[in-house]
């Protein structure tokens, strides 16, 4: 364990346990009370699985130039891994845990936030350390519980956040600066004529398919391991996952657009995402849709999402009119330049929000949305 004091005028090494933690992890997780500037020379290794960069909102203090810094820094695939503690008040956690490729993991925790003053002027005390794999573990969940209650960053976001401000009074003296208690962002969920009956034939299908999900599965292992082609695919997952078979949420359009998808490169997606734990299955799913746009796989959107909503409804939305609607209605999208998989995870971070916030609301996962 090393300790890292800091005084202004010292040359601190706590600017190279980020760079390092950035450089070499596979896995690396970012808190920060609040965010007030970025540092863009940070290299984010490319091999890394896991990556989330949290932020909170209180007080004001987090600065939107900051976040857009962020937010123009981060690949494609990564702008739904810049997430707000909106949720949250009195979110003023500094740490960073990560894991290297050779299986160390280790910390840096003090209290320092993401700011030049931190790293230059300001009195800091910060350790890094070693930690072990059940250390991380216990870091790791505290980080689902904390990532389960942000939305992810993106100018919609941004827009109606409001920043504190520190200009000087005529004294001299910075203005005090209000804390925030509410979320910035409020979900208005939609409630159309005749939701409850919309409701329970969801529910009905729902039910449904959880009759059918073992021949479901086993067909996409099967194709995935090459056991079935795709025509067979095509075919069997048709007879199980029908209109007939009260399991289908959408409408019709997938028999034409989809019969010529590569069903054997699609099920090997699905079934990764199945495999995966819990908590790496945003990023798998992401990894996985962003793989398939860049084949043009034509059954990634419609089919692929309904497969996915229909296997894990509290967690992933169909890609669907209504849904985009939604959206659109309330205005909100992804970050700009966002991958198609990242896209999509945000859509799923928001969706899982809106229902978090509204705990009234008769749909009771993603799949009766």
């Amino acid at each position: 364990m090393d300790i890292a004091l800091h005084r202004p005028g010292q040359a601190g090494v706590l600017a190279d346990h980020y760079r390092r933690a950035f450089r070499d992890a596979v896995e690396l997780y970012v808190v920060s009370a609040y965010l007030t500037e970025w540092n863009t020379d940070l290299k984010l290794n490319a091999e890394c699985r896991s990556f989330r960069l949290i932020v909170g909102k209180d007080f004001g203090i987090t600065r939107k130039d900051a976040c857009r810094a962020v937010l123009n820094w981060l690949p494609a695939g990564r702008k739904a891994d810049f997430l707000v503690a909106d949720q949250l008040s009195g979110f003023h956690p500094k740490a960073v845990f990560w894991k290297s490729a050779a299986g160390q993991c280790f910390m840096v925790i003090g209290s320092s936030n993401l700011s030049r003053a931190a790293f230059h002027s300001n009195v800091e005390a910060n350790v890094f350390s070693l930690i072990s794999e059940d250390a991380f573990e216990v870091a790791n969940r505290w980080i689902d519980w904390i990532a389960d209650r942000c939305v992810p960053v993106s100018q919609d976001w941004l827009d109606r956040y409001v920043e504190a401000d520190q200009r000087a009074t005529p004294d001299g003296r910075k203005q005090r600066a209000k804390p925030t208690q509410r979320a910035v962002v409020t979900f208005k969920l939609p409630r159309p004529r005749g939701l409850q009956r919309l409701l329970l034939r969801r529910r009905e299908q729902l039910m449904a398919y959880r009759k059918s999900r073992p021949a479901i599965l086993r067909v996409f292992r099967d194709c995935a391991e090459k056991r079935i082609d795709s025509e067979t695919f095509y075919g069997r997952i048709a007879r199980l996952w029908s209109w007939d078979a009260g399991n289908r949420l959408q409408g019709p359009g997938w028999e034409r657009q989809g019969r010529v998808a590569n069903f054997h490169e699609l099920a090997i997606a699905f079934v990764a995402i199945l495999d995966a734990k819990k908590r790496e299955r945003d990023d798998v799913v992401r990894t996985q849709l962003d793989r398939l746009k860049a084949s043009g796989n034509s059954a990634r959107r419609a089919f692929l999402s309904e497969m996915l909503c229909l296997r894990f409804p509290s967690e992933y939305p169909i890609l669907n009119k209504p849904v985009t609607e939604f959206l659109s209605k309330i205005h909100f999208s992804a970050p700009r330049g966002a991958s198609e998989g990242a896209k999509y995870i945000d859509l799923a971070k928001k969706l899982r929000a809106a229902l978090r916030t509204n705990p009234g609301y008769p749909a009771r996962n993603l799949g009766q949305r």
